[in-house]
C-alpha cells in the first residue's frame, strides 16, 4: 500500500513540474530568442571591427610601402643629380687642362719632367666619388647605365648596388603568408635569403650585363656576360635572374627550404615566376606594387 501510494505521489510531482514548465514556457522561449538575436547582432559588429580593423591594417601597409617607393626614387634623383654635377666639372677642368696644355706647347717652353698622363676614365671615376668605407653606394640602373663604370677595366672594382632592387619585408607581410607556407621560417630569415640571396643575384647580373664588352676581361666573367645577353630577350623590359644564378650564388643546387622561401617571396609578389623554353625566371617584381 505504501510503495502505491509513493507511486501516485510521484507522478502527481511530475505533472506538477510538467504544468508549472507549460505555464513558462512562453517566457523562457521569449528570453532564448532574444539571446539569439542579441548573439547574432554582437557576432555582426564583431565581424564589422575585424574587417575594420584588416582595412586599416592594409591602408597603413600600403602608405608605408608607398613612402618606401617614394624615398627611394628621391634618393635616386639625387644620386643621379650629384653624377650629373659630377661629371659637369670633370668636363669642365678637362677643358681647362687642354687649354693650359695649349698654352704651354704654344710658348715653347723648356720642360723639366713629364708627367704620366691620367685617363680621362680615371679622372672621371675619382670625380664621381663612388668610393666610400661607411656605406656601400647606392644608384639606379639608368644612372649606371649612363655612367663612367661600363666602360670601367674590372681590375678593381668600385661596390655598389642599386635602389631598384631594394625592399624591406614587414612583419605584417610576413604574417599574411599562409601557416602551411610558413612553417617554422621567421621574417628575418625570409629578410636574410631577400637581402643576401636574391639581391646579390639581381646586382651582379645588371652590374655585368650593361658593361661594354671590351671591358670583360675575365673569361668567367665574360661566359656570364654572353649568357645573360643571350637570355635578355627571354621576358623584355622586365629584371630577371634564373635559378641557376641563385644557384651560383650559394655554390649549390636549390634545396627544399630554399625553393620555399622563393614561394613565400612569390606570394608577396616581390619575385614572380615565369618558365620559358626550359628556363624558370624569377621576374623582380617588388616595383610594380
Amino acid at each position: 500500500m505504501e510503495e502505491f501510494k509513493s507511486a501516485i505521489n510521484e507522478k502527481i510531482l511530475l505533472i506538477e513540474n510538467f504544468i508549472a514548465l507549460s505555464l513558462r514556457r512562453e517566457k523562457v522561449h521569449n528570453v532564448s530568442s532574444k539571446l539569439i538575436k542579441e548573439t547574432k547582432e554582437l557576432q555582426k559588429l564583431m565581424d564589422q571591427v575585424r574587417k575594420a580593423i584588416k582595412e586599416d591594417i592594409n591602408k597603413v601597409d600600403e602608405q608605408h610601402g608607398r613612402l618606401i617607393i617614394r624615398m627611394q626614387r628621391q634618393q635616386g634623383a639625387i644620386l643621379e643629380y650629384v653624377l650629373a654635377e659630377r661629371r659637369r666639372k670633370f668636363e669642365e677642368a678637362q677643358r681647362r687642362e687642354h687649354e693650359v696644355l695649349a698654352a704651354f706647347n704654344a710658348s715653347n717652353a723648356p720642360r723639366t719632367a713629364e708627367k704620366k698622363p691620367i685617363s680621362a676614365l680615371e679622372k672621371g671615376l675619382d670625380n664621381l666619388n663612388l668610393h666610400t668605407n661607411a656605406v656601400t653606394p647606392k644608384l639606379t640602373l639608368s644612372s649606371y647605365k649612363e655612367s663612367p663604370l661600363v666602360k670601367q677595366r674590372n681590375i678593381n672594382p668600385i661596390p655598389f648596388t642599386f635602389l631598384d632592387f631594394e625592399y624591406r619585408i614587414t612583419p605584417e607581410q610576413f604574417e599574411a603568408i599562409p601557416k602551411y607556407m610558413r612553417g617554422r621560417e621567421s621574417v628575418d630569415e625570409l629578410r636574410n635569403f631577400l637581402d643576401s640571396v636574391i639581391v646579390p643575384c639581381f646586382n651582379k647580373k645588371y652590374q655585368l650585363i650593361h658593361r661594354q664588352r671590351s671591358t670583360v676581361r675575365n673569361r668567367h666573367d665574360l661566359e656570364l656576360w654572353k649568357v645573360y645577353n643571350q637570355q635578355s630577350s627571354y621576358v623584355p623590359g622586365r629584371n630577371f635572374i634564373t635559378a641557376g644564378d641563385i644557384s651560383q650564388q650559394i655554390h649549390k643546387m636549390l634545396d627544399k627550404k630554399q625553393q620555399n622561401r622563393i614561394v613565400m617571396l612569390r606570394h608577396l609578389g616581390i619575385l614572380q615566376e615565369q618558365r620559358v623554353v626550359q628556363t624558370v625566371c624569377y621576374i623582380w617584381n617588388a616595383d610594380t606594387h
